[in-house]
């Protein structure tokens, strides 16, 4: 994890490049875990992060209302499909909303529309072998393991599974399954011709040359398509 003077260096470094800083806390909070939780958001806030990337309505609803200030993401977690489920995100306090990757690019319209939420979506991530946000593998495989870090969820359902820790632990990695990363770096422009307001880098999980290698090569992309289609880049555009 990074320590608060570190947290604020990549704040100034982003800022001096012309970007803001996102914050992904995708943990949803047990009952006992919640005022701590906002107070790692009020914190992060503090640092100067721009906005907090979350999966939980009870939580969207919480940050919103006790830091009307910040930007807040409904993650891909949330696994929205629609124009109806935008809005219900919009309504909790989102400002943004990332979609999954099973959508396509003649979805985006209608949701932005209907919600009024800025919409990101993947250009480059890990496959997924079910919708993002709706994989059960992880509390199946990982059931009844305690976590240190978190003994407030000790004997609170499955502590183990992506919805209460926030990560995946890759169990599916374990499966004969295609591992073809999921990539639309070679058909930006229908995306940005439907009003994308962001493209998203999945590197977590990747050494930091090879994420350098990858933001650089999908930037590249994406001021080329955008100046293609004779509109203007943006470092908005990807994050």
């Amino acid at each position: 994890a990074l320590t608060p003077g570190e947290i604020r260096e990549a704040v100034a470094l982003c800022r001096a490049k012309g970007a803001m800083l996102h914050a992904a806390l995708n943990t949803i909070p047990g009952d006992a875990e919640v005022p701590e939780f906002l107070a790692t958001v009020t914190r992060l806030e503090g640092y100067g992060v721009f906005a907090v990337i979350l999966s939980d309505p009870g939580v969207i609803s919480l940050v919103r209302r006790e830091l009307p200030s910040l930007r807040i993401t409904a993650s891909v977690g949330v696994s929205t499909l629609n124009p109806p489920e935008a809005r219900f995100y919009r309504d909790m306090g989102a400002d943004a909303i990332v979609l999954p990757t099973a959508l396509t690019p003649g979805e985006i319209p209608a949701i932005k529309a209907g919600s009024g939420l800025r919409v990101e979506v993947f250009v480059h991530c890990r496959p997924e072998i079910l919708l993002q946000g709706k994989c059960a593998l992880p509390g199946y495989v990982r059931e009844g393991r305690e976590l240190p870090e978190r003994p407030h969820l000790t004997g609170a359902g499955t502590p183990s599974s992506a919805k209460r820790t926030g990560r995946c632990h890759l169990v599916c990695r374990g499966i004969p399954l295609s591992r073809d990363s999921h990539s639309i770096e070679e058909g930006l422009a229908p995306w940005i011709g439907v009003g994308v307001d962001v493209f998203k880098v999945q590197g977590r999980d990747l050494p930091s040359p090879r994420l350098f290698d990858l933001v650089s090569r999908v930037r590249g992309k994406l001021d080329a398509a955008i100046a293609a289609g004779g509109g203007h880049s943006s470092k908005d555009h990807l994050i």
